[in-house]
């Protein structure tokens, strides 16, 4: 077991780079955050002129932000009778304990919540408990919350590129990837940071570990602006929603959501949808990080039956044997699709930020085999033997159906979003669509 945390070293980062949830605990309740459940912290009780007995509550919190090589570890106390000395985390890999303290800096009073990030080893169980010490003149008694455990996450088998490489995955746009700090950035725009997030338990071809979705999030807009993902039946299953809404632990927290509640007239719309990846609880619980959520206008747009809802439906169907490979987009300027909906850039209240972009539009790229049981990887086909297209709709478009004027071409998608996709497929018809061959 390695030393508390400061900063992951580049090198660490990109022998990290996947994200996975930690192995299910039946006993432990999931949860991200943690709101402190007493009273704002007081003032230090002091020593007790009646000397009364040592007294706290110690609650220890689920960790959090697992990854490889680290986790979030959070406890909090509430009616502390004496002094607040010292609390933290005891931290082992095996139930006894017989581990590791780690300090957390606080603020001493009758209530009070601390946290603390530890390097730790990947694929390693580990328990750990919170604990407080109370002072009474020379007299120190420890106090210590629940036991809980926790897995970090295996190194998967398709290991990360190294910045300035594209990886070979046929969903991906193209990504310039640079590293900044503890993170992977577009070198041309380091406001915008990548992250990918592999299955944790879920096997395709050649027995690996199952890639779930790309995502690049803009710091700027504070919102993605593309994720990247396969869809086939395999990503189906009867796990269920998990509504398992926190950060990413693989983008900066700082630049991203801060809480689940909504404003500004939207909803939380995933990119990636969460029924598209219910395989297992851990995979779906993926896809409820918050850089794959955008803001979406509840009223018509993201509700039951509303226009993202009806193309969301609609892409649905293009799922087949073989793989369909999908970008969803969000756009930030002035936009006019070509029903005449026009939708122009504004900032809004969102998620527990004041500075969020809310997209002007959405858009769906698609590729995918024409017979769609082809049984060949798009890489070894013609282009006659593929279909490619970009579905665009502005965020104020009142349209209930799909229709092929909200079609365009990748290429010309392209020239709008600045963003290229579908580089590791080059013989994809980016330039050409026919309607019919999504059957508008």
């Amino acid at each position: 077991m390695k030393a508390a945390r400061i900063l992951f070293t580049a090198a660490a980062m990109l022998a990290a780079v996947s994200c996975y949830p930690g192995i299910d605990n039946p006993d432990i309740p999931e949860y991200n955050y943690h709101e402190n459940p007493g009273p704002d912290p007081g003032t230090d009780p002091g020593t007790d002129p009646g000397n009364k007995e040592m007294s706290v509550t110690v609650n220890t919190w689920n960790a959090s932000e697992i990854g490889t090589s680290s986790a979030k570890l959070a406890g909090s106390w509430t009616g502390a009778t004496h002094t607040v000395r010292e609390a933290g985390f005891m931290l082992g890999t095996s139930a006894e304990l017989q581990g590791q303290a780690f300090q957390a800096q606080i603020t001493p009073g009758q209530y009070g919540e601390f946290s603390e990030v530890v390097d730790l080893d990947p694929d390693v169980t580990y328990y750990y408990y919170a604990y407080v010490d109370l002072q009474d003149g020379n007299t120190i008694k420890t106090f210590k919350g629940a036991v809980k455990q926790f897995r970090t996450e295996s190194i998967p088998d398709n290991p990360p590129p190294t910045p300035g490489s594209q990886p070979g995955w046929f969903e991906l746009p193209v990504m310039d990837i640079s590293v900044s700090g503890n993170y992977m950035v577009n070198g041309s725009d380091n406001s915008q940071y990548y992250a990918w997030h592999i299955c944790p338990d879920v096997y395709g071809p050649g027995n690996k570990l199952a890639r779930n979705y790309t995502v690049c999030y803009s710091a700027e807009h504070h919102c993605p602006v593309w994720v990247a993902a396969p869809r086939h039946s395999m990503y189906v299953g009867g796990s269920g929603r998990t509504d398992a809404y926190g950060r990413d632990p693989n983008v900066p927290a700082d630049i991203q959501y801060s809480s689940k509640s909504t404003g500004g007239g939207c909803n939380k719309g995933h990119m990636l949808g969460s029924a598209e990846r219910t395989v297992s609880s851990a995979t779906n619980r993926q896809v409820f990080y918050y850089t794959n959520i955008a803001p979406q206008l509840s009223s018509g747009f993201n509700t039951g039956g509303g226009r993202w809802n009806v193309l969301e439906d609609f892409v649905d169907g293009q799922v087949c044997r073989d793989t369909l490979y999908e970008v969803i987009g969000c756009y930030f300027d002035r936009y006019t699709d070509a029903y005449g909906a026009t939708q122009n850039p504004s900032t809004i209240s969102y998620c527990g930020r004041d500075d969020v972009s809310m997209p002007t539009m959405f858009y769906y790229v698609l590729l995918r085999t024409k017979s769609g049981n082809s049984g060949k990887a798009v890489k070894d086909c013609s282009s006659s033997e593929l279909k490619c297209v970009a579905f665009v709709r502005a965020h104020v478009n009142t349209r209930q159906d799909v229709s092929s004027r909200e079609l365009m071409s990748v290429a010309d998608l392209e020239k709008i979003t600045g963003v290229t996709y579908f580089p590791n497929v080059p013989n994809a018809p980016k330039n050409t669509f026919n309607a019919s061959d999504w059957g508008l």
